[in-house]
């Protein structure tokens, strides 16, 4: 769909202004605009390439929540009723955003097989049976649990099993099915997408530059184009304010009195290559520097997260040597088989979360408190339960503001064969190679990516802009160094499908 310039929303009026498009801006716009809202989403980046494009790509079916309640005393269920009523609350929220996002979005997602190992001292392994039982009770949303529980001996040849047989203190391992997505930047462009053709003015590289309350309620924003610097002032009923670590930059635009809202802090996953066999398999444990995950995603396997405080620009936060070698020293201390060391490392990427300021979870602010009626933020979002996030706003959104058109309906969703360097260009708001090879195709994240690729990215772009060599080579070369500093990643030396890692760890099938 043909993208309107920023000159040509001079003086335009939308009922919400969406800033952020990343998983909870995209999927609130794609919801109101179904809705019948008018709605304006901006993104000052590409859609998804900030804290979204660094999720741990899971879409968890509870376990987590409940593995520590599982097994408690009656009398310790009994005084502290609360706390265990606050983790079966957010079991079945993540059981409810786990069905949504498989029903709405079953062409990017697919069912893995989690390995849950048991160590002596720790969770038990009745006490995992009982919380099996209880997410079977909250239900599942149709979506089979899958659950087993293995004894140490009884392990066989399941992937991830000869890694840990040398701990002495391995009890056995439970085993269910979750899912993963292994591709969030795109979930963020589907839906924008599907909110622009629903009606919605969506914009990439658009920042907002100024932010006012006008005399008679509602919001004047003015709108930069990144691109060539050209400006707009729009008006908005509402604006949502969903910049995800940049959300307390947004409301100081408003005014500079507004208390921070987020906690940031800085997680960091690497992709190793494993064996073939393990592609449909992952593993989480519990560990003493907090949940250790290795996920399969996109031909190879994200082991994260580290955790810890940030404060700088979330635009530039990068994986250190340390932060890389701390997570293969954890890799090596809790599977003491796998034997990971730097040459095994495809890529790094670092993420900042946009927590909550003195809380846990997802929180949604109304700035009515702060005197800023009609603006709301959201901090503690995740990619998983985005569309649980959309459908929050979109009832408070419609407690306060009638909708400007009758309610629509959904559109088809784009499907992986639809995608195309033409495609991405000149119908999906593509104006990097980034945001061709990352964002609209996904090329980049294949282990065969290569200089013709490249190549082929560049002159798709080169020719819908009319670049000449120079300007594909400059193009070119940007791409190579944002994947140097923001992914550790060298195109000159990316490994063979068949590296040493994987030779040496391959198992019989």
């Amino acid at each position: 769909m043909s993208e309107p310039s920023v000159e040509m929303l001079e003086g335009r009026s939308f009922d919400v202004l969406i800033v952020g498009a990343g998983a909870n801006g995209s999927a609130a716009a794609e919801a109101l605009a179904i809705a019948g809202y008018a709605v304006l989403l901006v993104e000052k980046a590409d859609f998804g390439c900030g804290t979204s494009s660094r999720s741990s790509r899971m879409l968890h079916c509870g376990f987590r929540s409940l593995e520590g309640a599982a097994g408690k005393s009656l009398w310790q269920h009994l005084t502290q009723l609360p706390d265990r009523l606050a983790l079966l609350k957010n079991a079945r929220e993540q059981l409810a955003a786990r069905a949504d996002f498989v029903g709405a979005m079953p062409h990017r997602v697919r069912p893995v097989t989690i390995v849950m190992p048991l160590f002596r001292g720790g969770v038990g392994g009745l006490q995992m049976d009982t919380a099996a039982a209880l997410l079977a009770l909250l239900g599942t949303g149709g979506i089979p649990l899958d659950y087993k529980r293995l004894k140490a001996d009884d392990l066989g040849d399941l992937p991830f099993a000869e890694w840990l047989r040398p701990r002495h203190d391995l009890a056995g391992v439970v085993t269910f099915r979750d899912y993963v997505f292994d591709w969030p930047e795109r979930v963020c462009a589907d839906q924008a997408l599907a909110a622009e053709r629903l009606g919605a003015v969506v914009r990439n590289y658009t920042l907002v530059d100024a932010l006012r309350q006008m005399p008679g309620g509602g919001w004047s924003a003015t709108l930069r184009d990144e691109m060539n610097g050209s400006e707009a002032t729009v008006a908005a009923r509402m604006v949502l304010n969903l910049a995800g670590p940049w959300i307390d930059n947004v409301t100081g635009l408003a005014s500079a009195e507004v208390p921070q809202r987020i906690a940031a802090s800085k997680g960091v996953q690497i992709g190793v290559a494993l064996p073939d066999r393990f592609r449909d398999h992952g593993l989480v444990a519990a560990t003493d520097k907090g949940a250790f995950v290795c996920i399969p995603s996109q031909g190879l396997h994200l082991i994260g997260a580290t955790n810890s405080k940030f404060t700088g620009d979330p635009a530039h936060a990068t994986a250190t040597d340390t932060e890389i070698d701390d997570l293969l020293a954890r890799s090596n201390a809790l599977l003491p088989g796998v034997g990971l060391n730097r040459s095994a490392v495809r890529y790094a990427i670092a993420g900042v979360r946009p927590g909550s300021r003195g809380s846990a979870g997802r929180i949604v602010h109304d700035h009515a408190v702060d005197g800023l009626p009609g603006l709301i933020s959201v901090t503690g979002g995740t990619v998983a339960t985005s569309r649980q996030t959309a459908k929050s706003l979109l009832k408070l959104v419609a407690g306060r503001l009638p909708a400007s058109a009758p309610k629509a309906r959904k559109p088809r969703p784009t499907s992986p064969e639809e995608n195309s360097h033409a495609l991405a260009v000149t119908a999906e708001h593509a104006k990097t190679i980034a945001d061709i090879a990352l964002r609209r195709t996904g090329e980049a994240w294949s282990t065969d990516f290569d200089e013709q690729a490249l190549q082929d990215i560049a002159a798709a772009l080169g020719s819908n802009n009319g670049w000449d060599q120079a300007s594909i080579a400059q193009a070119k070369a940007e791409f190579r160094a944002e994947l140097a500093e923001y992914y550790r990643r060298d195109l000159g030396s990316v490994p063979s499908e068949q590296s040493d890692f994987s030779r040496s760890t391959a198992c019989p099938s």
